[in-house]
């Protein structure tokens, strides 16, 4: 049975293989349709994010390959759009303007230096607690409201098709413990940003690089959170975020069981044109 997988990164960003190498490997595991989501460009020098003079060249390459392997698989153009309270977003951008069949929208930047860099927790731990310590002091709580403000910031400034991997802020805590997801403090931190994303209704994506690339395995989001999203009536899909096309279904089984066991008897998928809701199994959904 078959999987898709629409959060994706080729040579355009940070990923490994260029973009038609992924569609092939798809094109063989059975996917009925794909979706290329490369980090759009930020206003300033990033080292992952698509640099804003190839994005053209990226549409035009997805647009190639959707009419090139149009008789065996469905393609679909998106953008993971980081979003920056008060600076960047698809709105502020301009990108969601644009032609795009879909948008993540995530956050990994949560403040500013003094030198005016940005702070991206989505790094090597060491770096990570270096920041916390310049920017916050050591104040894990404060960091973390900072994450979820943005999260609810987004979800209301841009509505994006898609959530990506959204309780991510929590990648660096079991190299060094800071915080408790049983805390309080946090769980209502996401109690309000599940609130939130219910009345925009948008799509929260079950991220399965943590349990392919972290070690001990994590999935984007907990399971308990998993749970409340069920009890709200919050719509869900898999996602790999796949940097090279060996991963493009990389832990979909395990998730789906987890999501079985919670209740959930659909996820939400892109397919002829249209976002609709699709029975599945673990071992991929019932087409």
């Amino acid at each position: 049975m078959p999987w898709v997988n629409y959060h994706s990164h080729s040579l355009f960003c940070d990923g490994k293989a260029a973009p038609e190498d992924f569609i092939t490997v798809a094109i063989e595991k059975g996917f009925p349709a794909y979706g290329y989501s490369s980090h759009a460009p930020v206003p300033f020098s990033s080292r992952w994010n698509i640099d804003p003079g190839k994005l053209p060249a990226y549409l035009e390459e997805i647009t190639r390959i959707k009419n090139d392997y149009a008789d065996k698989i469905q393609v679909y153009t998106g953008l993971e759009v980081d979003f920056i309270d008060g600076l960047w977003g698809s709105r502020a951008s301009g990108l969601k303007e644009m032609a795009f069949d879909y948008l993540i929208g995530s956050v990994h930047y949560i403040g500013q230096f003094p030198d005016n860099t940005y702070f991206c927790f989505d790094g090597q731990p060491e770096a990570f607690f270096q920041g916390m310590e310049l920017l916050y002091k050591n104040d894990f709580r404060k960091a973390l409201t900072v994450y979820y403000d943005s999260v609810r910031g987004m979800v209301e400034t841009d509505v994006p098709d898609i959530i990506g991997h959204m309780d991510k802020i929590k990648m660096h805590n079991t190299v060094r413990t800071y915080f408790s997801e049983e805390d309080k403090w946090y769980v209502s931190q996401v109690e309000e940003t599940l609130d939130q994303v219910a009345r925009f209704g948008c799509i929260v994506e079950v991220n399965t690089r943590g349990l392919y690339k972290h070690n001990p395995p994590m999935l984007y989001p907990s399971i308990w959170i998993l749970e409340r999203i069920y009890e709200k009536g919050i719509p869900v899909m898999i996602n790999s975020d796949s940097h090279h096309p060996d991963e493009i279904d990389l832990g979909f089984s395990y998730a789906a069981s987890v999501l079985q066991d919670i209740g959930f008897k659909t996820l939400r998928v892109l397919l002829d044109g249209k976002w609709q809701e699709m029975p599945f199994t673990e071992n991929g959904f019932s087409f």
